[in-house]
C-alpha cells in the first residue's frame, strides 16, 4: 500500500454506550506504554498432532495418552490433553479442559449439532510450483489432486490453490466447492510451466562447459548457473514462507500440498558434477575440489526455514516430486549428447532430499521417485482421517522463540510423525497473525462479540480519506479485576490492518487502553458496550479493514472485518 494507515491519536475517543443512548466519558489517552496493572490469566496448551505407524507404514489406532512421550527442548512434558481422530471424528478424549477464564457473554453463540469444531476443521493448501515443473509431469499430479479434492473435502473443510511462477498468485481462495478446485486445476493445466525451459537452460550450460578450453572457465560457468538457481530458490522460499505466514491466524488443521520439481539443497550441484565428467574426458588437471566448490552453494538452511515457518504456523507439509520416475532421464534420441548418469542422479537427489526434509520436519510425507501420485494423496487422506492430538501445558514464558519438539512412542515398534519445532508466540505476534488472517480469509472467530461501525469518509489534502471507525465491546465480555476496594480495572488492545483494492496491506497498528470502573458503578456496566473510536487514513476506492481486540487479562479476543468505499460522498 502506497501509504500505510495511520491512526489519528488526537481523534481517539472512548464512550460507554448504553442501549439506545450514549453516556459520554472523558476522552481516552491510549498508549502503547501503559503500565501493567494486574497479571493476566493466560493458561495455554501446546497441541501437537501425531500420526503413528508401524515399521511397515500401517497406521496404528486405539492408543492412549500413556503410550506417548513429549519432549520440549529435551525436557519431558506431562501430557495434559489427549484425543484420537478416527474417520475424521474425535475419539477417546482424555485430560483436563484448559481455557482462559472469561465472563459469560450476553449473547452466547448458537452451537449446531452438525457443526465441526474449529480444531477439527481442515484447511488444505495446494501449492503448484510452475517455475520448476514440466507441464506433462504437473498435469499427471493434477489428475490425482482433483480426485483427492472431490473425495476428501467434507462439510466444514476448505481448500485453496496458489501457483508460483517467479511470483505467487492465489488462483482460488479458500472454498468448500471441490468443483471449483477441479476447474481451477484444469485452467492451470492449460497454461505453460517453466520446468521445460529450465531443463533447456541447463542443457545450454552443459554445452558451454563442453566448449570451454580449461577447468577455470568451466568452474566460472557453473558458478553463474548455480547463482541463478539459488536466486530462483530464494524467491520460491520467500513466496512460500510469505503465504504460510498469512495462514498463521487461520484456525483448524492445516496442510500444504507442495507439487514441485525444484527446491535444490545445493543449487547447481549437477553442473559441478558435470564438470567432473568433462575433466576426466578432457584430461584437465585439477585438485579434486570441484564438488567442494559446489558445496559452497548450500541452501539446506533455507529449506529448513520453510519447514520451520510451516511449523510456526501450524502447517503440515506433504511434498510431491512431480518428476516421479522420469526425473533426470534424458536419454531420448532428441538429446544428441545425453546427460551423464552421475549428473542425472545429482539432479534427482538434489531436489528429492529437500522434499523429504520439509515433509519430515513438519510431520508430513514426501512422495518421491514414484509415478503413483494417487497413492501420495491416499497417504494424505489417511493422515487426515487417523491421528492423535496431544496437548501439554505451556511454560509461563510466552516469547517468540523457536523450540525443539520430539514425540516418542513407548512401544519401540511404533513410529511417530509430528512437527519437530514450534514457536509459542507472544500475544502481540498471535494477534498480528490473526488480524491479518481475518483480513485475507473468512473467519467467524469473535469470542468478545465486538461490533464495528464505519462513518462517512472525509477527503484530506493528500488525496487520502479519513474514515471514522467505532468499535463496540460488550462490557460483559471484558474481564475486570478488583484493585483495592474502590475500583475494578482491566484493559484491552486494538489491532488494525487495512488492504486497498490491489490487495496491498498496511502494517498492523496496535493501541492499548486501560479500563477503570468505580466499584459502585460495576453493576451498572451489565448489558452495556464500551465504545472505542479511531480514525483511519486510507487510499481512494474500495478498502478492507480488519480489526482485532484482545482482553489484556483473559486473552480472549474478537475480530471483525468491514468493507469501506473511500470516496467523496458530499
Amino acid at each position: 500500500m502506497r501509504n500505510a494507515i495511520r491512526i489519528a491519536a488526537a481523534a481517539l475517543l472512548t464512550t460507554l454506550l448504553l442501549p439506545g443512548t450514549f453516556a459520554q466519558t472523558q476522552p481516552a489517552k491510549p498508549s502503547n506504554d501503559i503500565p501493567k496493572l494486574v497479571e493476566n490469566i493466560d493458561v495455554r496448551v501446546i497441541n501437537v498432532d501425531v500420526v503413528v505407524t508401524d515399521r511397515k507404514g500401517t497406521v496404528i489406532t486405539g492408543l492412549k495418552k500413556d503410550d506417548f512421550e513429549i519432549f520440549e527442548n529435551g525436557v519431558p512434558k506431562p501430557i495434559s490433553n489427549f484425543y484420537s481422530v478416527e474417520g475424521g471424528k474425535a475419539q477417546a478424549v482424555e485430560g483436563e479442559k484448559v481455557e482462559a477464564p472469561a465472563p459469560p457473554t450476553a449473547n452466547p453463540p448458537i452451537i449446531r449439532k452438525d457443526e465441526v469444531p474449529d480444531n477439527l476443521r481442515r484447511r488444505i493448501i495446494f501449492y503448484v510450483d510452475n517455475l520448476t515443473m514440466a507441464p506433462f509431469n504437473r498435469n499427471r499430479v493434477f489428475q490425482s489432486m482433483k480426485e483427492f479434492a472431490k473425495t476428501s473435502l467434507r462439510p466444514g473443510d476448505e481448500a485453496m490453490i496458489a501457483t508460483f511462477n517467479r511470483s505467487m498468485k492465489i488462483r482460488t481462495p479458500f472454498t468448500r466447492d471441490a468443483g471449483q478446485i477441479a476447474t481451477t486445476l484444469d485452467i492451470i493445466a492449460g497454461e505453460s510451466a517453466l520446468g521445460t525451459s529450465n531443463t533447456s537452460e541447463r542443457k545450454q550450460m552443459e554445452d558451454r562447459i563442453r566448449d570451454t578450453t580449461n577447468y577455470d572457465e568451466a568452474i566460472s560457468t557453473a558458478r553463474t548457473y548455480a547463482e541463478e538457481v539459488e536466486h530462483d530458490l530464494r524467491q520460491s522460499a520467500e513466496s512460500l514462507n510469505g503465504l504460510m505466514t498469512t495462514l498463521a491466524g487461520v484456525e483448524g488443521k492445516k496442510i500444504l500440498v507442495l507439487a514441485s520439481e525444484g527446491f535444490p539443497m545445493q543449487p547447481g550441484r549437477e553442473m559441478f558434477e558435470f564438470i567432473d565428467t568433462q575433466a576426466n574426458e578432457k584430461g584437465w588437471r585439477f585438485g579434486g575440489g570441484t564438488m567442494l566448490e559446489g558445496m559452497s552453494f548450500d541452501s539446506s538452511s533455507l529449506i529448513q526455514s520453510i519447514a520451520r515457518t510451516a511449523n510456526a504456523n501450524g502447517i503440515t507439509m506433504y511434498t510431491i516430486h512431480a518428476a516421479g520416475l522420469t526425473g533426470g532421464n534424458e536419454m531420448s534420441a532428441e538429446n544428441a549428447q545425453p546427460t551423464p548418469v552421475s549428473v542425472s542422479q545429482a539432479i534427482i537427489s538434489n531436489t528429492t532430499d529437500s522434499m523429504r526434509l520439509m515433509a519430515e520436519m513438519t510431520g508430513g510425507v514426501a512422495s518421491i521417485q514414484t509415478n503413483n501420485f494417487a497413492q501420495a494423496f491416499r497417504n494424505i487422506q489417511r493422515d487426515l482421517d487417523s491421528y492423535y492430538s496431544l496437548g501439554y501445558r505451556a511454560s509461563t514464558e510466552r516469547v517468540d522463540r523457536q523450540r525443539q519438539l520430539v514425540v516418542r512412542m513407548k512401544n519401540k515398534n511404533y513410529i511417530a510423525r509430528a512437527r519437530q519445532t514450534f514457536v509459542e508466540k507472544s500475544t502481540f505476534a498471535e494477534m498480528n497473525d490473526k488480524v491479518v488472517a481475518n483480513l485475507l480469509y473468512k473467519t467467524k472467530q469473535n469470542d468478545l462479540n465486538i461490533l464495528v461501525r464505519t462513518g462517512m469518509p472525509v477527503a484530506t489534502d493528500e488525496d487520502l480519506f479519513r474514515v471514522p471507525v467505532e468499535i463496540q465491546i460488550p462490557m460483559d465480555s471484558l474481564t475486570l479485576l478488583p484493585q483495592g476496594e474502590s475500583e475494578y480495572v482491566g484493559g484491552f488492545e486494538v489491532y488494525v490492518v487495512v488492504a486497498n483494492k490491489d490487495g496491498d496491506m498496511s502494517d498492523v497498528s496496535r493501541k492499548s487502553h486501560q479500563l477503570h470502573v468505580p466499584a459502585a458503578d460495576k453493576e451498572k456496566t451489565r448489558g452495556k458496550y464500551y465504545s472505542y473510536s479511531v480514525e483511519l487514513l486510507m487510499e481512494k476506492g474500495p478498502n478492507k479493514i480488519s480489526i482485532g481486540v484482545v482482553d489484556n487479562i483473559s486473552n480472549v479476543a474478537g475480530f471483525a472485518r468491514e468493507q469501506v468505499i473511500a470516496q467523496d460522498l458530499r
